[in-house]
């Protein structure tokens, strides 16, 4: 096991990673139990319509008994990145977009817990589900700070990529708009990036069992 590099980082990112195992089975839990009550008809109005579209087009989300997630460090913050291989919800756009949608913080705060609800989200890239749907009078997309998402693509850069559903890159800031299966996601800036595995104990606790550098 490698995990002197994690003694370099600071208290606070070196918990992050040590717990993100477990969070991200707890984040994994509550998914299932969201997916539930949309298929059964328990949200109502425009968010059970918004949510019952946005998980159609979402894959399934399978743990295995090993799980294994990369994180970018820079600048004293650890967050998760969209690299290929570990757990699947972790590295997903939609799904990162779901755990950040501002109308279900009442549902994840009360599945997650808030102490780990508010960890995940320092975790976990920002990321938004693009939607025609104006933006409310007086309102901004929050994150973003910016009244419209026609407004958005001046935001774009290095830092910003769109996806679709899949994963695909778009280019066509209108056409991605209207399909409404796109996804507005920030890339990590360049940092150390550290790959760690995480398996459960003999006592079915999730822990953490190596961390190094990715090459």
């Amino acid at each position: 096991m490698k995990l002197d590099l994690l003694a370099q980082l600071p208290r606070p990112q070196r918990e992050a990673i040590e717990s993100a195992g477990y969070r991200i089975i707890r984040w994994a839990a509550a998914r299932g139990v969201l997916q539930t009550r949309v298929e059964k008809g328990r949200v109502t109005g425009p968010t059970g319509d918004f949510l019952k579209h946005w998980l159609s087009l979402a894959s399934a989300q399978d743990m295995d008994t090993d799980l294994w997630l990369s994180f970018n460090y820079e600048e004293n913050k650890a967050r998760l990145t969209l690299s290929d291989g570990g757990a699947a919800l972790a590295r997903s756009p939609l799904e990162q977009a779901l755990l950040h949608l501002p109308a279900l913080r009442p549902f994840w705060s009360q599945e997650l817990r808030q102490q780990h609800f508010a960890a995940l989200r320092a975790l976990v890239p920002q990321t938004w589900l693009l939607d025609p749907t104006p933006v409310p009078p007086g309102a901004v997309i929050q994150g973003l700070g910016t009244v419209s998402w026609e407004r958005a693509p001046q935001l774009r850069g290095e830092a910003w990529q769109i996806q679709d559903s899949k994963g695909r890159v778009q280019e066509n800031w209108p056409l991605a708009l209207a399909a409404h299966e796109s996804i507005l996601t920030s890339r990590p800036v360049s940092g150390v990036v550290v790959r760690a595995r995480y398996e459960r104990n003999d006592k079915e606790q999730v822990v953490l069992r190596s961390a190094e550098a990715a090459p």
